[in-house]
């Protein structure tokens, strides 16, 4: 590109100029494209909506899952409590994380106890 001649002002000043979305230096419309967050009310309304989706999940499952107990009575659903050994491996031997299941990390065997003196 060095046989390349620029003549006029105007091309000067494009080269000379800043670009326009370097990153560096934002603009304030960036950071406020819908106005003013009232946080207090944006919280309000979070913890409302959190209250709602566990009332629906609570009345979908019928349980309770802040004190992770089923509901008294009659429901849609009956649960049953089992022994840990009579559900398959896969629920003893992993944990729900998100959308994932990650396998749970089991201790060493504790060694033998010692012979009888």
């Amino acid at each position: 590109m060095s046989n390349v001649h620029l003549s006029g002002a105007a091309a000067l000043e494009r080269l000379s100029a800043p670009p326009a979305l370097a990153g560096h230096g934002r603009s304030p419309v960036c950071r406020s494209l819908f106005g003013p967050v009232d946080h207090e009310e944006l919280g309000r309304e979070l913890r409302s909506r959190l209250r709602e989706m566990g009332e629906d999940d609570q009345r979908r499952w019928d349980y309770n899952f802040h004190t992770d107990t089923p509901l008294p009575g009659p429901g849609r659903l009956r649960w049953e409590e089992v022994e840990g050994g009579a559900v398959p491996a896969f629920y003893r031997e992993t944990l729900q994380v998100g959308r994932r299941r990650v396998p749970l990390r089991r201790a060493p065997p504790s060694p033998p106890p010692p012979p009888p003196a």
